[in-house]
């Protein structure tokens, strides 16, 4: 059993552990990595460390916790985000111990979206790098992400062949533009008959060896050594060296930690420092965002699992130390109480929490996870949706272990819960924010506009770029699939659900292949819809040439519409907002509506209408979203990039009060006017892909030709994957230069292959990198890497649009 006093795992926790609500005793963090570097791993011994779990979990025997889905333990994979809790002692601290709220994220690029809503309510993440594989390309793309929020490196796998601690340091260095302290480095011993051995840890800030013996599997089976009780040592010699260098970081980047170190009991010495000192300077440097420290250990081999909790708890930020929550009126007031969380407006009885997340449960039906920001939230309370201006009240609260509910009357400012019950139904979806009082249970009125139009964090919803026609087995399941499809966009916004209504067609729209093919899963095995699937397509939209000529409505009552449907580009969308118009955005395809005028009403109190100002405006964006999506004029795709604009001369009179009314009649207007005019006003546009391929030069030329003959990619850069090209940022690279690294054999391993590395950036069309992997990999005999991220819609030359028609 690993007693030491020196981590945080004085003792295990049991089961029952109480869970902490103190606001600064919690630790929201994620973990985030390339897929297969460890992540569901690295939980599964989290939880037992802590005491949460009797045993470990494995991936491969799909017995894990946090992955719990049939399909994520069949894929051995992620596939949704999992949430769960669990306590661990402060070292600091000895008898005190803190709340882990944990995410276990998705690593495949098909499910981003998942990672993208739980960086929105967490304060801090830990980064897994494969320490064989150093830095990959999903990891980059998590690490902009993830941009703003503290973060902590474990680099895993080094027990594995191939594995080096310095070469991922300095990639991490280098690739994410950050300054690294290391909290520990690996350590190994030689074996006669094999290649040294991953058997521990040096730690650097208490001058520690930590070595796990791993009898009948145990994590905390551990061997601590005093390295000042074996200073010829090797291990004793590096950690020194490591300690300097951190010494030297901190003291560049904290002027309150080089006046403790020149002025304190250290007196220059880095040796000296005491680890408290470190600590508490490596604390506000990473809460700051100034570095990243860096630990490492072998998941799969239960090592290094105590350090890194440790340094959770020590280095990432309580919900009181992170960032404030973004705010969609900059002119509210925010800051942070230790009692109340964020305090908004002066407003210190207000509860704000943002949904983040829904799903559905077999047995408690709809379940809303939201992170509160604000206050109290309570069950049986009466909440505010700001986002669309109901009220409803709140059944009972829950806190997730993973696929289990527990209960709790109350959810305080900084924890991660669940709404739960049939009163919620339909009434919040993903990214909403709610408001509640922290005290009455039906004080929402007591607020003023401000609170009542409050929106915190907004989730921004990836454009999805594959399709699959969804039918139903016979025309009288058609209830039953629309039904099921509401349910899975619901519990997935990056799902995207287009109806052609004049083809009678259904579409699903999702972020990938994978993505798809498990949103077909859950419609056939969990939701038992009857339905049948067309082959994953592209997914192709349609967008405007030029506005449209303005369609009018008027009758005899003295009503009147003036609308005009015309093309618009999203980085416009300020400027028309500065000029007086409201904006709202209509689904995910980069529409919106804009309406003139309407900000000067409500400044003169010109509402005068029954229908409340948040019922219209969502009458009318439905009115819009139905329009669009019966498409264009060439193959009725769903529209992308176009705006209804609502004139200035707008009315709206009583005996237009029903929504249903105005929705009809808006909606006709617009298909009106997207059918009175010619193909010529529209175009097709195509989901095209920012493409970063990673190939030996040898191979580079052949490459090439592929893309541009094959693929019709633009190629727009060719650049060194040389870490130390003279072509990088040079204070990075005067960073590496100066930076100590702990020995390790495949540092310069990039240097000493005459087949050195390029980068190939391009743009090229979506359609045509489906099956690209492959072909890369038999062009470079396996050594190619690639990656692609979504860039936009580009237009179809008019010479292909025949041929795109012709195969949907």
């Amino acid at each position: 059993m690993y007693k030491t006093r020196l981590f945080g795992c004085v003792r295990r926790f049991s089961l029952s552990a109480r869970l902490q609500s103190s606001i600064d005793k919690l630790r929201n963090i994620g973990i985030i990595a390339h897929i297969d570097a460890g992540k569901t791993t690295t939980t599964e011994r989290m939880l037992f460390c802590a005491g949460k779990t009797k045993a470990i979990g494995d991936v491969d025997t799909g017995d894990t916790v946090t992955d719990f889905l049939p399909q994520e333990r069949e894929r051995g994979i992620t596939i949704q985000s999992a949430a769960i809790s669990f306590q661990w002692h402060d070292p600091a601290r000895d008898k005190e111990t803190q709340t882990i709220n944990l995410i276990d994220t998705p690593g495949h690029a098909d499910f981003i979206f998942e990672v993208i809503r739980s960086l929105r309510v967490l304060d801090g993440a830990v980064l897994i790098l494969d320490g064989v594989a150093g830095v990959e390309a999903q990891s980059e793309k998590l690490w902009r992400h993830s941009q703003g929020i503290p973060k902590i490196c474990y680099i895993n796998k080094m027990d594995r062949v191939g594995a080096g601690y310095s070469r991922t340091l300095k990639e991490l260095t280098y690739k994410m533009k950050t300054r690294t302290v290391l909290i520990n480095f690996p350590y190994f011993v030689e074996n006669v008959h094999e290649d040294s051995q991953f058997i521990g840890v040096v730690d650097v800030i208490n001058m520690k060896l930590l070595k796990w013996r791993n009898r009948d599997n145990d994590p905390l089976d551990v061997q601590v050594v005093d390295l000042y009780s074996i200073p010829d040592d090797q291990s004793y010699k590096e950690a020194k060296m490591v300690r300097e260098a951190m010494v030297e970081t901190l003291g560049e980047l904290d002027e309150h930690f080089i006046e403790q170190f020149l002025e304190g009991t250290a007196e220059g010495d880095a040796m000296k420092v005491s680890s408290h000192i470190l600590n508490s300077s490596i604390r506000r440097l990473t809460i700051n965002n100034e570095i990243t420290p860096v630990l490492s250990g072998s998941s799969f081999r239960n090592i290094g699992i105590q350090p890194l909790l440790d340094s959770i708890i020590q280095y990432l930020p309580s919900p009181i130390e992170a960032k404030l929550p973004d705010l969609n009126d900059k002119n509210i007031p925010i800051r942070f109480d230790p009692k109340t969380g964020a305090l908004i407006n002066g407003q210190n009885q207000l509860c704000v929490a943002l949904a983040f997340k829904v799903i559905t449960d077999s047995i408690r039906g709809l379940m809303v996870f939201v992170r509160v920001y604000s206050g109290t939230l309570s069950s049986g309370y009466t909440v505010y949706n700001t986002t669309t201006g109901e009220k409803f009240r709140l059944g009972k609260l829950v806190i997730m272990q993973a696929d289990q509910p527990q209960d709790v009357k109350l959810l305080s400012a900084g924890q991660i819960g669940v709404l739960t019950g049939t009163s919620i139904a339909n009434k919040v979806k993903t990214g909403d924010t709610i408001i509640s009082h922290s005290m009455k249970k039906d004080g929402v009125r007591s607020f003023g506009e401000k609170e009542l139009q409050l929106k915190i964090n907004p989730i921004n919803t990836p454009a999805p770029v594959f399709s699959v026609i969804v039918e139903p087995r016979s025309l009288g399941n058609k209830k039953a699939i629309e039904d099921a499809l509401d349910r899975l966009t619901i519990e997935d916004p990056s799902l995207h659900v287009v109806r052609d209504e004049e083809s009678g067609l259904t579409y699903l729209n999702g972020m990938g292949e994978l993505h798809l093919e498990i949103a077909k899963y859950k419609l056939l095995n969990e939701f038992r819809a009857p339905v049948e699937f067309g082959k994953i397509m592209v997914s192709y939209k349609e967008t405007l040439e030029h506005e449209l000529k303005t369609s009018h409505y008027n009758n005899e009552n003295g009503t009147k519409f003036s609308i005009r449907v015309e093309p618009i580009d999203a980085v416009n969308i300020k400027s028309i907002e500065d000029a007086g118009s409201s904006c709202f955005p209509i689904g995910n395809d980069e529409n919106y509506l804009i309406i003139d005028g309407l900000q000067e009403r409500l400044t003169k109190s010109e509402w005068m209408h029954q229908i409340p100002i948040k019922v219209f405006i969502n009458t009318l964006l439905s009115s819009a979203m139905a329009a669009f999506q019966s498409g264009g004029m060439h193959a009725h795709l769903p529209l992308f990039s176009c705006a209804v604009r609502l004139h200035t001369d707008w009315a709206f009179p009583s005996d237009l009060d029903n929504p249903s009314e105005i929705l009809e009649i808006i909606r006709n207007l617009i298909h009106d006017s997207l059918r009175n005019t010619t193909k010529e006003s529209f175009s097709i546009l195509e989901p095209v892909m920012d493409v970063r391929v990673a190939v030996p030069q040898n191979d580079m030329g052949s490459v090439i030709q592929d893309l541009n003959s094959a693929r019709n990619a633009i190629i727009t850069s060719v650049e060194d994957d040389v870490i130390s090209s003279t072509d990088k940022n040079e204070e990075v690279i005067q960073i590496i230069d100066n930076m100590y690294f702990p020995e390790d054999t495949t540092l310069n391993l990039a240097n000493i292959n005459n087949n050195a590395m390029k980068i190939i950036n391009a743009v090229c069309p979506l359609k045509e990198m489906v099956m690209y992997s492959k072909k890369l990999r038999s062009l470079t005999k396996g050594r190619g890497e690639l990656n692609m991220e979504y860039s936009g819609m580009n237009k179809v030359t008019p010479d292909r649009i025949g041929e795109i028609i012709s195969t949907m």
